[in-house]
């Protein structure tokens, strides 16, 4: 799912998911929606979007307002991922590499071993290319 549709988009598509018409989305619902941005989320990323969606009440139904807002906050996660992901990317490669990655790594408080750094190398790079680009790293974050 790309957040990079127009408000009026999200809420056209919102209104097409609500299959039922009772104004808000079940996980089934959001499911579908999901879907159709992205066919390889698992059932427990869609688990985690639903109850991110759904808001602090959790009521097990997604208003619009509930969706917009969970939009926006995500656009704002994704800008600063991707200010992250630049400011690291020291070569402007549009990739990360294993020393680029460490530099992000020793950013946080938690000081990582070099065995730590390859297993998350690993695991986020999905390509098997040796080093990670903005949507896998985008997907690693998320």
């Amino acid at each position: 799912m790309t957040a990079k549709k127009s408000a009026d988009e999200w809420e056209k598509l919102y209104k097409e998911a609500d299959a039922d018409c009772s104004g808000t989305l079940d996980v089934y619902e959001l499911r579908n929606l999901l879907k159709k941005g992205s066919s390889n989320l698992t059932d427990s990323q869609i688990a985690d979007a639903f109850v991110f969606f759904d808001g602090p009440k959790g009521d097990r139904r997604i208003t619009l307002d509930e969706f917009k807002k969970g939009l926006q906050s995500l656009q704002t996660f994704i800008k600063k991922l991707t200010a992250m992901f630049k400011q690291y990317d020291c070569d402007n490669s549009g990739f990360l590499d294993k020393n680029e990655l460490r530099k992000i790594l020793e950013a946080s408080s938690h000081k990582f071993t070099e065995d730590e750094v390859n297993d998350i190398l690993k695991k986020a790079d999905k390509s098997g290319d040796g080093k990670i680009s903005f949507d896998e790293f985008l997907e690693a974050c998320t």
